[in-house]
């Protein structure tokens, strides 16, 4: 997935670089994070290439501000991307990659500091998922299979997040268990 087509369907609805920022730390955060030095040239270049154009607007606070909205070659090209195969086995896990490399510490206590405090972050994030979840289900008596569709497929993905989250949570518990367990053992 690239972040030029994520963008293009953020960009349904007219929305400058900052409030894309907000809606990816708002919404999607839980599949899909960029920060705003991806997300100016991105939409430049998207621009470029017709499929974005943009508006100079008065901003609430500060400068103007410049709002982008989808073409029709924009639109063509959300529609195209949806229609290809999921691509599977792309995400990139930098905390991952950590563990696997953990040995070179040759520090067993690291590593527990380090899972422990992944553990955090992990249980962190599912609580803000929960957060979410509760929130809409409290407000909304048609969560979650009567919502509407726009809302109904990022629900989806919500609740996709919600059991990876929770599933990743409890791997870390049973990483730091059995990291306990090999330094007992060692002990003996």
């Amino acid at each position: 997935m690239a972040l030029e087509h994520v963008l293009l369907g953020m960009l349904r609805t007219p929305a400058s670089g900052y409030d894309l920022k907000a809606e990816f730390a708002a919404s999607i955060s839980h599949f899909w994070a960029a920060e705003l030095s991806q997300i100016y040239p991105t939409l430049q270049r998207l621009e470029k290439r017709g499929l974005l154009t943009s508006k100079s607007e008065p901003s609430g606070r500060g400068p103007r501000r410049k709002v982008y909205a989808l073409t029709r070659a924009g639109r063509a090209e959300l529609r195209a991307w949806l229609q290809q195969s999921p691509k599977v086995n792309v995400e990139r896990l930098e905390w991952l990659a950590q563990v696997w490399f953990m040995d070179e510490l040759e520090d067993p206590k690291r590593s527990l500091a380090f899972l422990g405090a992944l553990r955090s972050e992990l249980a962190f994030e599912v609580a803000a998922l929960e957060k979410i979840e509760q929130q809409w289900r409290a407000e909304d008596p048609r969560y979650p299979d009567q919502l509407p569709d726009h809302e109904f497929y990022p629900q989806l993905t919500l609740a996709l997040g919600l059991k990876k989250g929770r599933a990743r949570v409890e791997w870390a518990d049973e990483c730091i268990a059995r990291i306990k367990t090999r330094v007992r053992r060692r002990q003996k």
